[in-house]
């Protein structure tokens, strides 16, 4: 489980033990340049929350909170492998910074319980796997962790070209001689057809990549695996794989051609794009059969009566969507200035979350309202 996934549960399940808690998202640079006015930006938005802060709590209560986020301004660099937004959670106690693979606006959110809602859209569609370019000369590995792209430096021993793992067994292109009969020196000069010999190649290339990954990479690690690779290759590759961590309906058969930072990210979106379209496929799927079973709803106030009732299996909160309001016991509030501070969907979500449901943000467009839920019970029970 990646470790926003792991710590996020964690707080969500200490909600009124640690909390309040502040929650602040910011934009980050990569850039070394850029370090000093990333610091103006996080001490701009702790100002903001102390502000926000003392109007709920007291000043006494946020000395704790300053001192916490202390260790976060002493942070060199805020941007983590590339990272263009980070999370800093704070809490009585803990303090959480998590490098994000969407992009966020700038915000601060100070409350009894932590702001969950941009985490949950940052991490739904974002899958920790190990990502492998081949070709028929040469192989790469990065470790795709949280939406960001690690290059894994492979051992001199590894299969890092086919010079290299076939060493002689070469072929393709070459004259070979051979010897027949008894006598010596009866020898038979021939050259091997271009195109059966780079195949015989390939396929044992291929075939020494892939027992050398799934035994030192993918059997250690238990990550899913992606291939990066023109069609041709794809196919070969596939055929071959005894590779059970291979993904099979993932994958991307258009290799730029200099695999910097910036066209590493560009792939890992492409291929996020292409596992989040299979996800909303199953969700399409579910909603369909909770409808036929009556366990759908789409209006607000039902929603929060279930939601407090713990018949909420699954909820769904329209992106950037706000509702005032908060949680009391079992009751809606929506008057109080602490109401008033709060988004109602981010409250809804964790309660939801604290009792084992899932929760997806999803664009407005994939909804038909605010917010929809699949029940655990059918709605008339």
């Amino acid at each position: 489980m990646a470790a926003l996934q792991h710590d996020l549960a964690q707080l969500i399940q200490a909600q009124g033990e640690q909390g309040p808690f502040i929650s602040i998202f910011m934009k980050v640079s990569p850039y070394e340049r850029d370090i000093a006015e990333d610091k103006a930006t996080l001490r701009h938005l702790i100002q903001q929350a102390k502000t926000t802060f003392v109007t709920q709590f007291t000043e006494k209560e946020w000395t704790t909170y300053q001192n916490n986020l202390a260790p976060v301004l002493q942070l060199r660099a805020l941007g983590n492998n590339g990272a263009t937004s980070i999370v800093v959670v704070v809490g009585q106690t803990d303090t959480f910074v998590y490098p994000l693979a969407r992009p966020v606006e700038n915000s601060v959110h100070v409350g009894a319980t932590v702001y969950a809602l941009p985490l949950i859209a940052n991490d739904q569609f974002s899958w920790d796997y190990q990502l492998l370019k081949v070709s028929q000369d040469s192989i790469a590995l990065w470790d795709v962790t949280e939406g960001v792209a690690t290059p894994i430096e492979l051992p001199a021993e590894a299969p890092l070209t086919r010079v290299q793992a076939l060493g002689t067994e070469l072929t393709s292109g070459k004259t070979r001689t051979t010897r027949t009969g008894v006598g010596a020196g009866q020898a038979v000069h021939g050259s091997d057809l271009k195109a059966v010999s780079q195949a015989s190649d390939t396929q044992n290339y291929f075939k020494q990549v892939d027992d050398y990954i799934l035994a030192n990479y993918s059997k250690p690690t238990q990550k899913p695996l992606i291939l990066l690779a023109v069609s041709e290759n794809q196919a070969i590759f596939r055929k071959l794989s005894k590779n059970k961590y291979l993904l099979q309906n993932a994958q991307l058969n258009k290799v730029p051609a200099k695999l910097d930072r910036s066209a590493i990210a560009k792939v890992v979106a492409q291929l996020n794009q292409q596992l989040a379209t299979e996800v909303m496929a199953v969700l399409h799927s579910q909603v369909d059969r909770a409808r036929s079973a009556k366990k759908y709803i789409s209006e607000l106030g039902a929603i929060t009566q279930r939601v407090a009732e713990g018949n909420v299996a699954t909820l769904f909160v329209a992106e950037g969507a706000a509702v005032v309001g908060r949680l009391d016991g079992d009751q809606l509030d929506t008057r109080s200035s602490a109401a008033k501070a709060t988004n109602l969907l981010n409250e809804l979500s964790v309660q939801v979350l604290q009792l084992g449901g899932q929760v997806y943000v999803l664009p407005e467009s994939e909804l038909a309202a605010t917010a929809t839920a699949i029940l655990r019970r059918p709605a008339s029970e």
